[in-house]
């Protein structure tokens, strides 16, 4: 694997941003959706912070937004769409996997 700047940049959310990564979760958590079923990152780009979220087997699908460092201190609007949409495309893959791992 290889590692480049970009991928050093990238820290867990839950270490720098705990509020944002609180509020993702507890909205996972509704459907189920456990913190071992996702990898959240954040990067800083400039005055923004990036969100990086993997789900899926093996981590394959991935959703990035970017946000205010001040919307990631307090989460709003902006942030619960992204919350909603991300937990309902988790969802989606996981009962895709589930599946796919049940068939003969």
């Amino acid at each position: 694997m290889k590692t480049t700047a970009s991928q050093k940049s990238k820290k867990l959310l839950r270490t720098i941003y705990p509020d944002a990564y609180g509020y993702l979760m507890d909205k996972l958590k509704e459907n189920n959706i456990h913190s071992f079923d996702v990898q959240i990152t954040g990067k800083k780009v400039g005055s923004s912070v990036e969100v990086n979220v993997r789900f899926g087997e093996t981590f394959s699908q991935e959703l990035t937004r970017t946000f205010s460092e001040d919307v990631l201190h307090n989460p709003d609007d902006s942030f619960e769409d992204f919350s909603e949409e991300i937990k309902n495309k988790c969802q989606e893959r996981l009962i895709a996997d589930y599946f796919k791992m049940l068939r003969p």
